[in-house]
This record gives C-alpha cells, sequence and structure tokens, in this order.
C-alpha cells in the first residue's frame, strides 16, 4: 500500500512541475543610443546622447511597437536615429536600429531594423510612432 501511495505523490509532482509554466522572457530595460541625430559628438539642444527606459509602462510602449510592427518589402536605405538594446533577464541583449521622427504627424510612421538582418525593415505603425515620439523627445 505504501509503494502505490508513494508512486501516486511521484505522479502528481511530475505532473504538477511538467505543468507548470516556464519563467517568461521579461525585458528589464530598453537603452537608447543616440547615433546619425549626434554625429560628431554634436549633441542638439536639450537632446541625449544616451537613455535608459526601466519602467514597466515605457518598456511596454517599446514592445507594443516591436511585436506590431509590419514587415517591409523591397531595399532599405535609411539612416540611424538611435540603437535600441533590449535588455532580457534570462537571454541577454538584442540590438534594433530605431528610426522615431520628432514630428507630430498622422502620417509619419517609425522604422525598426534587427541588427542581425539590417536588410529587413519593420514599419511601426502611426499610434506607436507617436507614443515612442513622446517617451523618446518630450520626457
Amino acid at each position: 500500500m505504501r509503494i502505490w501511495m508513494l508512486l501516486l505523490a511521484c505522479l502528481l509532482v511530475i505532473s504538477v512541475i511538467g505543468c507548470s509554466k516556464p519563467k517568461e522572457n521579461e525585458v528589464t530595460s530598453i537603452r537608447l543610443e543616440c547615433k546619425d541625430l549626434c554625429k560628431g559628438g554634436q549633441v542638439p539642444a536639450g537632446f541625449f546622447t544616451e537613455k535608459i527606459f526601466t519602467e514597466p509602462d515605457e518598456i511596454s510602449v517599446f514592445m507594443n511597437a516591436v511585436n506590431k510592427a509590419s514587415k517591409m518589402h523591397g531595399m532599405l536605405n535609411y539612416m540611424t536615429s538611435f540603437l535600441m538594446y533590449v535588455s532580457y533577464s534570462e537571454t541577454g541583449e538584442k540590438v534594433y536600429v530605431l528610426n522615431i521622427a520628432n514630428v507630430k504627424d498622422e502620417a509619419i510612421r517609425g522604422l525598426l531594423v534587427d541588427t542581425e538582418d539590417s536588410s529587413q525593415g519593420y514599419e511601426i505603425q502611426t499610434e506607436f510612432h507617436e507614443q515612442l515620439r513622446q517617451l523618446i523627445y518630450e520626457q
């Protein structure tokens, strides 16, 4: 009888461990590094060379823009406004090119490029462009 109880307890523990969801690879911070906008050490007045975002609501805005960006077709010809370093709790860091204009216009969209495949661009929708513009340029 004890063997059956022990076997049942082991099966229960195995099923609980097997069904538990692993911890997600969370984004811990986003760091923007000014590139072409700050060429030659010339930083525009009131601007930054580097800015770090750690608040969950700020990170959420960036990651929504990344996750909902649309794949673009054709060859890219672009400057690099910012390098965006996304730091993950489990897997280190991923680097993107992020181009967000400091223009409040419903027709403007942003550009996102994964630096591991710099020939493929992703278009950031206008609603996310505006949210990112406010975070980057107005805070």
